[in-house]
């Protein structure tokens, strides 16, 4: 058997990460894998949320990370967030190391643009990063690692700071 069928025949659940298969870019991407491409050209090592979970499986984090998501729902609000995402969030492990959003969209959804981003950081209080269309520029790419680089280095101070406010309290 597979390794896929015999998870599947096992009825698998939520597979937890070790703090190597653990990394601060988690992202998912429909079978069109338009965000699988855009995760791939940022060359930062990624987590896949699966596209088939009940066949996969899900997947819980050990570390903060940032979300890359697409906005589904063809310019309709409802249903904009994978349902995917959205079981991978109503995990509690995974939404508290939840730590910002990144939004793939289509223009053509109009006021729907990117809508997933701020469905997430609304309901999961987290920042919304960058939003970028489609597969993304190459200055898309640019911004979200610059940001990316930017982002993680000031959460570092900001934890630091917040580790020395308690140790001398």
């Amino acid at each position: 058997m597979t390794a896929g069928i015999e998870r599947a025949a096992r009825g698998l659940g939520t597979r937890d990460l070790t703090p190597q298969e653990s990394v601060d870019l988690v992202f998912f991407s429909s079978v069109s894998e338009n965000t699988l491409r855009f995760v791939e050209r940022l060359g930062r090592p990624a987590v896949r949320i699966p596209l088939r979970p009940r066949v996969e499986g899900m997947i819980r984090v050990c570390r903060p990370f940032v979300l890359v998501v697409p906005t589904y729902g063809g310019g309709e609000q409802a249903g904009a967030v994978p349902k995917q995402v959205i079981a991978f969030l109503n995990d509690p492990a995974n939404r508290a190391l939840l730590r910002g959003v990144i939004t793939a969209g289509n223009t053509n959804f109009g006021e729907h643009y990117c809508l997933a981003g701020p469905v997430i950081s609304r309901k999961c209080g987290v920042p919304e990063l960058y939003r970028f269309e489609l597969l993304g520029t190459q200055r898309d790419i640019e911004r979200v690692n610059e940001g990316l680089d930017l982002f993680w280095a000031r959460t570092a101070t900001t934890n630091d700071k917040n580790n020395e406010q308690r140790r001398t309290a």
